[in-house]
C-alpha cells in the first residue's frame, strides 16, 4: 500500500479516529510485554517493520521518550507521511524504506540480536513470504526481546460478509476496499499457529494471542535485563 490515494485512505480524518484506538491497544499490549522486564528505556531499540504512515511509532515515541525506534516501510510515500507526522509530533525517530521479498532484499538490512523491542502491525497478510519474516524478525530480535506481531483475523468464509460489514463500518471509500482486502487475505487462528510453529520465532516463548473477533498476535514477553 503505497500510493497516493491509499495513503490518504490510511490517514483519513474518520479511518484515523478508529484507527488511532486500535493503535493504541497494540501500545499498551507492548506496555504489557515490557512492562515488568526491567527493560532500559533510555537505550532500548525498537524495530517497528512495515510501520505504514507512522502512528505507533509516535505513539510509542511518546508513551517512552529515551527509547531508540526505527520505523520501516516497503512504501516510500508512507515513509514520507510517516515523517511529516512525526515532526508535527515533535518526536525523533529514524524512518526507512525496507522491502523485504521479491523486489528488495531477501534480508533485513540490521545485525543479527540487533533489537530489544520488535514489532510488526497488520503487515503479515501483505507478504509474499510471510514465513520467511518472521524468521528475518526472530533473526533481529535480542533472545531477551519483546516481540509483538499483530494483525487482522480472517473469519470462516460464510461469516465475511457479517465480518466486514461489522467491522469495516468505520471505514468508507479506498479504505473501504483496502479493509476488506486485508481481512481476505489474513490468516485464521489456526493458520497463524501453524506458522509460529515452523518459523525461528518457535522458542517456548513465543504465543498465539487472539484480541476478541478481529485480530491475532504473536508475543513474547521480554525477559529482565542482565545489564548487557
Amino acid at each position: 500500500m503505497d500510493t497516493d490515494e491509499e495513503v490518504d485512505a490510511y490517514t483519513s480524518a474518520a479511518a484515523q479516529a478508529y484507527l488511532e484506538a486500535i493503535d493504541r491497544t497494540f501500545v499498551d499490549h507492548l506496555g504489557r510485554l515490557i512492562g515488568p522486564s526491567g527493560l532500559p528505556f533510555l537505550d532500548c531499540r525498537v524495530l517497528d517493520f512495515g510501520c505504514g504512515p507512522g502512528q505507533i511509532p509516535i505513539l510509542i515515541a511518546r508513551r517512552w521518550p529515551g527509547m531508540r525506534i526505527i520505523g520501516a516501510d516497503a512504501g516510500p510515500n508512507m515513509i514520507e507521511q510517516a515523517k511529516r507526522d512525526a515532526a508535527t509530533a515533535a518526536v525523533d525517530i529514524d524512518w526507512q524504506v525496507v522491502r523485504l521479498g521479491p523486489g528488495g532484499d531477501s534480508r533485513l538490512p540490521y545485525e543479527d540480536e540487533d533489537f530489544d523491542v520488535v514489532l510488526c502491525n497488520s503487515t503479515l497478510h501483505h507478504l509474499d513470504d510471510p514465513l520467511g519474516a518472521l524468521d528475518e524478525l526472530a533473526r533481529v530480535a535480542k533472545p531477551s526481546a519483546a516481540v509483538l506481531i499483530r494483525d487482522l483475523m480472517r473469519p470462516p468464509a460464510p461469516a465475511y460478509p457479517l465480518h466486514v460489514w461489522l467491522f469495516g463500518r468505520h471505514y468508507s471509500g479506498e479504505m473501504r476496499r483496502l479493509y476488506e482486502a486485508s481481512v481476505r487475505a489474513a490468516y485464521t487462528l489456526g493458520e497463524l499457529q501453524s506458522m509460529l510453529e515452523q518459523s525461528k520465532l518457535n522458542d517456548g516463548r513465543s504465543r498465539v494471542f487472539k484480541r476478541g473477533m478481529t485480530h491475532l498476535s504473536i508475543e513474547r514477553a521480554a525477559l529482565a535485563s542482565n545489564g548487557d
